[in-house]
């Protein structure tokens, strides 16, 4: 709104609250032999509300022809004294301060006028929203009837072209004023954002707005997925810079080669790589005119350049690392139907903490499959995505994408009592079902949360939702602290044996782990929160402090596997599964070859 306006404006809240009042009450019926019923009080504000917004266009509206009458007049008068010659030196003088005074109303006038452009388009909206609430709330036409008998017919509507037929004059007008130098004359009619103060010119060659960051924020957020995987590759090159240091054997958990392996340099120099990539898409899309691409194309540009980074056959960019996690990104996703080793569980718990990088990749495709209009993007008019909203950005989705990462380590954990027998795993699996249970009630939250009436049920499914987070947290932390890294028993609250070279670092990574876990539920409520720009902003703090949690946890859960080698004397990768396969074929081959012989003598004996 203008600030100096804002009293002028629709009542919108006013009108909602009447509306939430009749409809959390039950007392809104639609009876036409009834005529004292709610409906009355809603309409009969609303006509005072477009009366009172009428009658301000319509004032304002008439201000703008009469000074721009007068501007007319008065430069009649400026150009009939260029046109007698003989204008003495004052005459000069004051007729150029009238033309800077006439350029200057003239700006200030078309100022006004956009402000009040503004003015009707947002009031027009909040009409038609109000009363499309009104039909949907109460399954009526009342507000569809309203807006043709009323809305329509209103100056508010009937008037709306002659703001801009009136700005148009002001352009041409200006233009005569400025010798036909239109670049100079639309810089003075330049509308600056409403509500910020002015910007000294500088050098640079672009200057963003508020509205058109507005308008690019959808799509700069396409772009946190692929930020949470950056700094995950930074933190796991400083993971495998304090393995190397404290004598951690990663190689031989994870199963790799020690022969060929990345080190924490490799990992550093790809994500300092990555990120010189990120940020130069980025700024190319802030400024698409420097490469002249659509800059709605600089998103999926990046992202199919990761792909191809990934997928490339060829042998370069470490070809065996990235065969090996392509390896082992197939093995989690069968992960109920064949066995499962450690380097598998630790891959799906990274993608447990990397689940807005799956809800950014499903706002990808929600971005280019219904937001983007592919035949005009090369246009220089190409509109922008105004937002992110589609089919698929239901809060049901969301909470699939969500559910989707701690299902394979469900699965897994399935599979490993499956295979062992051991109830152990049957329980992880059981932490991990928690988090559906959270994920659950968070979504009914929010459903009920988008309809006002249900003000009952929003309270019943937040309670339901904290009960459940305040035992998924306390089971998922106890679990860090005394399976995962083997804290808890002895020596305090630590173990009778360590890696690393300080007592305080476990001290500080168990505090650090209840915090972060509790923002890690926190998220999971706000990142189903469309409707909340709050949300959203503590939804892009929150997700990289749930990647910084995993880093902690993937130190002391490295350092409990390492001390469980030393225990059973591990040093190399334990072949032994393979081993007997190999063996029990060896004996099916033995027994076979043995049995050729009597077959032969069976056969000469009956001949």
């Amino acid at each position: 709104m203008i600030p100096e306006w804002k009293k002028q404006y629709i009542c919108y809240e006013k009108l909602k609250n009447i509306l939430n009042k009749a409809d959390r009450f039950g007392i809104l019926h639609h009876d036409d032999n009834n005529p004292k019923q709610p409906r009355e009080e809603f309409f009969r504000n609303c006509e005072q509300e477009l009366n009172k917004v009428n009658l301000f266009f319509s004032e304002k509206l008439s201000e703008a022809h009469s000074r721009l009458a007068t501007f007319g007049i008065e430069a009649r008068e400026v150009s009939g004294s260029e046109v007698r010659g003989d204008i003495r030196h004052s005459d000069v003088k004051r007729r150029t301060d009238n033309i800077k005074h006439i350029k200057r109303a003239v700006g200030e006038l078309y100022l006004g006028l956009a402000f009040l452009q503004k003015y009707q388009e947002l009031n027009y909206r909040c009409f038609g929203k109000i009363t499309v609430m009104y039909d949907s709330k109460f399954a009526s036409e009342y507000g569809l009837k309203w807006r043709i008998e009323r809305l329509e017919a209103s100056p508010l509507n009937t008037e709306q072209n002659k703001c801009e037929h009136l700005m148009s004059k002001l352009e041409i007008f200006m233009l005569q004023l400025e010798g036909g130098d239109k670049i100079r004359a639309m810089k003075r009619l330049e509308v600056p954002p409403i509500g910020s103060t002015p910007v000294r010119e500088n050098n640079l060659r672009y200057i963003w707005t508020e509205t058109d960051l507005d308008l690019l924020r959808p799509q700069l957020q396409l772009y946190k997925g692929s930020f949470l995987f950056i700094e995950f590759l930074f933190l796991m090159g400083l993971n495998l810079y304090c393995y190397s240091t404290s004598a951690i054997n990663h190689r031989l958990i994870f199963g790799l080669d020690p022969r060929d392996y990345l080190s924490h340099y490799h990992i550093f120099e790809m994500a300092g790589g990555l990120t010189v990539c990120w940020c130069a898409s980025v700024l190319a899309s802030l400024h698409p005119p420097v490469l002249s691409i659509p800059q709605q194309l600089h998103p999926l540009l990046f992202y199919s350049f990761l792909l191809v980074l990934l997928l490339n056959p060829l042998s370069i960019f470490y070809a065996e690392a990235r065969r090996w996690l392509t390896v082992m990104m197939c093995k989690v996703l069968a992960a109920p139907f064949q066995p499962v080793g450690f380097a598998e569980c630790w891959l799906a718990d990274q993608f447990n903490s990397l689940s807005p990088l799956f809800i950014g990749l499903r706002d990808l495709l929600c971005f280019y499959a219904r937001q983007i209009n592919w035949t005009d993007m090369w246009s220089a008019n190409s509109p922008y995505a105004v937002s992110l909203d589609c089919a698929w950005n239901g809060i049901a989705v969301t909470c699939l994408i969500q559910c989707f990462p701690p299902w394979l380590r469900f699965a897994q954990c399935l599979r490993c009592f499956w295979d062992t027998g051991h109830m152990l795993h049957l329980l992880n699996a059981g932490k991990y079902f928690t988090v559906f249970l959270m994920v659950t009630f968070a979504g009914l939250y929010n459903m009920a949360r988008e309809r006002s009436f249900l003000v009952m049920e929003v309270k019943i499914y937040l309670y339901m939702w904290a009960v459940v987070t305040c035992v998924g947290v306390i089971v998922t932390v106890s679990w860090d602290l005394k399976m995962d890294w083997g804290l808890l028993h002895g020596n305090g609250l630590l173990k009778e044996e360590f890696l690393y070279s300080h007592q305080p670092y476990y001290y500080a990574a168990m505090l650090a782990d209840v915090l972060l876990r509790v923002s890690w539920a926190i998220n999971i409520l706000l990142a189903q929160m469309k409707d909340s720009t709050a949300a959203t902003t503590a939804c892009i703090i929150l997700a990289p402090l749930e990647v910084l949690r995993r880093c902690i946890w993937n130190l002391f859960r490295l350092e409990n596997e390492q001390l469980k080698n030393c225990e059973n004397c591990h040093a190399v990768r334990d072949f032994w599964s393979n081993l007997k396969h190999l063996e029990r074929d060896r004996d099916e081959q033995n027994h076979k070859t043995a049995s050729e012989p009597e077959k032969w003598k069976e056969k000469f004996l009956v001949e």
